[in-house]
């Protein structure tokens, strides 16, 4: 009887710890602590049910047979329980630096644990499970030293790894130096009252720094573990009979076991269509914070402000009359921002939620006293992923709309273009025919030089025009990055001295060799300098850098002249914007299409009085690419 109690116990135990487990991970299967925490508590929970049916089957707790299969997987258990009090509660991966040493301790010790259980048992202590126990308390006090705020939880994880650990070592340690039947009777109190009671006091931890209410954490752990301990026992069951019935029938006994094999997926789907029942009755919140995001997510809207609307109503209900209010980017302030960076942010009487796509922050939903638990944060979240999407999809609408317009203004202003070219090589010609032939007064024949400066201009737009509209033909050739830029700076100096300026040059001496349409590159570069010219006042330096950048190659070209505003920062690559009077806004377009269609990017950085530094980024040439020609 005695036995039986036992193995039940054993069973119980492993059926509660894959409920914790189960019971953390549904919390935020994103989390590597929830993760790796779901993965220690089904280890113990095997080790729990396997000793469970052993001694239902008849044997004793101490025995090798019992003993081997979990000596095999409890240095796997100390490889996931260190992971954990690395990564708990700052949600961290161990680095592979550590992991790597780790990975090989826990395999080398399951091997020589398998293959000389009694002969390894004091050294695997002495060399992997008592420096496992000091690292994981080392990196359990370390994390509880920098946390800030509610300590409980993470000092209920702290006392229950220390307990769980400390124990099992003491233990392991008496192996052979007390009685067969004391050693058995002290591994069953540290496998059976240690092991749950870590397993409370660890999950409560985590419930709690997790954002659970005590209800509905009890709660789902009762319906997890109710719902494993019933398939458990009705496999159980129809094992059992299917053996017995093939003992006599053996083909019979044959289909009762392929029919009770697939009793788990039976019991699976009958769970799922029960939780919702059961929750209902056991946690009334959760039952309806599901029913509420059923209805949300049922609704198909891409419009932000319904989805707004939708999510403040939802969550004004699951928080039970809690304040709720959309915040957009400006009207957040600048911690805030900073703070929403890192996730959800919670206080005591308030919870603010991001709303982003990537690192794009589009606002945070914002919910001010009402009951702020795990249940609140969960719909808050999700219903904020839901706006995010709504209002990307709104973002990229309208660049989809401007890009558009864009487009359909270039062709039109390209025909345009195309369409006065002849003639305004006409009257160019018949301009210059009229200057050499007419006999007028000097300050009468300014009025042609005028005509000409101002006929070339537009020839210059038009040319402009001209190049955005039409496709890109690249002519590559393996060249390096500095002569490239010499032959631009060369023909840019005689203007820079008319306008009192130098150009300074400066090359880094491995700077890879790039595969580029050299006369595009030289005009992308002229244009550069040029608009850094025009940027600087008189007798400035404009500074002229080709430099590695990683397995890339770049240009700098830099002025010191009044920089770039802010608001038009973020423009200045647009087509047709410009701030220049004279100016058609598509020079800097042309230089990104170009850069872009050799596979780099250009880059700007600026600040109002200080100047800008503008950034060619090209991709190398491979080595062997590169070295062919030579060969």
């Amino acid at each position: 009887m005695t036995e039986t109690m036992n193995g039940v116990l054993f069973i119980l135990i492993g059926s509660l710890g894959v409920g914790f487990a189960a019971l953390i991970l549904r919390a935020d299967p994103h989390r590597h602590d929830n993760r790796t925490f779901f993965v220690l508590g089904l280890l113990d929970a095997t080790m729990a049910l396997y000793r469970g049916t052993a001694v239902l089957s008849g044997y004793e707790i101490a025995e090798t047979s019992v003993l081997l299969p979990c000596a095999t997987i409890a240095p796997f258990l100390g490889w996931a329980t260190l992971e954990f009090a690395w990564s708990f509660p700052y949600n961290r991966p161990l680095p592979w630096r550590l992991r790597v040493p780790l990975v090989a301790a826990t395999v080398v010790t399951s091997i020589v644990l398998v293959v000389d259980r009694d002969r390894a048992s004091h050294a695997s202590n002495a060399f992997f499970f008592i420096p496992a126990t000091v690292f994981m308390i080392s990196f359990q006090v370390r994390n509880l030293r920098r946390l800030e705020g509610d300590r409980l939880g993470m000092k209920l994880v702290v006392a229950a790894l220390m307990m769980r650990w400390i124990t099992a070592n003491v233990v392991y340690s008496l192996y052979g130096h007390v009685s067969v039947d004391t050693w058995g009777s002290i591994l069953w109190l540290e496998s059976s009252v240690v092991v749950l009671l870590s397993f409370v006091m660890i999950g409560m931890g985590i419930v709690r720094s997790n954002l659970f209410t005590m209800r509905s954490a009890l709660g789902e752990l009762a319906i997890e573990a109710a719902f494993f301990l019933a398939g458990l026992g009705l496999t159980a069951l129809a094992l059992y009979g299917a053996l017995e019935v093939r003992m006599r029938y053996p083909v019979l006994g044959l289909a009762l076991l392929l029919i009770a094999s697939l009793i788990p997926l039976l019991v699976f789907a009958i769970t799922n269509w029960l939780r919702p029942r059961v929750e209902a009755g056991v946690d009334p919140r959760r039952a309806k914070r599901r029913e509420l995001l059923h209805e949300a997510m049922a609704s198909e809207t891409g419009d932000p402000a319904k989805m707004v609307e939708l999510a403040t109503r939802t969550l004004t209900a699951i928080s039970d009359g809690g304040t709720v209010r959309f915040l957009p980017v400006p009207a957040l302030a600048a911690e805030d921002r900073a703070a929403l960076a890192g996730g959800t942010r919670r206080d005591p009487t308030s919870l603010l939620v991001p709303v982003c796509t990537g690192a794009q922050l589009h606002g945070a939903l914002e919910i001010h006293r009402g009951v702020l638990d795990r249940e609140t944060v969960l719909a808050a979240e999700l219903l904020a992923d839901r706006l995010a999407s709504a209002c990307e999809l709104r973002r990229l609408a309208g660049e989809l709309e401007e890009k558009s317009r864009l487009a359909a203004l270039g062709s039109f202003a390209a025909a345009i273009a195309h369409d006065i070219r002849t003639p305004l090589t006409s009257v160019q010609m018949n301009v210059q025919m009229l200057r050499r032939k007419v006999q007028l007064p000097p300050d009468d024949m300014e009025h042609f030089d005028i005509a000409l400066e101002e006929l070339r201009h537009l020839d210059d737009h038009v040319k402009e025009l001209l190049d955005y509209a039409k496709p890109l033909a690249l002519h590559r050739e393996t060249v390096e990055l500095k002569d490239v830029a010499d032959d631009a700076a060369r023909t840019i100096e005689p203007l820079l001295g008319e306008r009192k300026q130098t150009l300074a040059r400066a090359h880094g001496d491995d700077v890879p060799p790039v595969a580029v349409d050299p006369q595009r590159l030289r005009q992308v570069l002229w244009n550069l300098l040029d608009n850094a010219a025009k940027a600087s006042p008189e007798g400035a330096t404009i500074e002229l850098r080709t430099r590695r950048d990683g397995e890339r190659a770049a240009i700098d070209i830099v002025d010191h002249g009044a920089g770039i505003a802010a608001a038009d920062l973020a423009r200045i690559f647009e087509p047709f914007f410009t701030t220049r009077p004279d100016g058609t806004g598509l020079g800097l377009a042309i230089c990104q299409k170009v850069v872009r269609g050799h596979g780099g990017d250009i880059v700007v950085r600026s600040r109002p009085t200080e100047g800008s530094t503008f950034t060619i980024v090209l991709p190398a040439q491979p080595a062997q690419a590169a070295a062919s020609p030579a060969a």
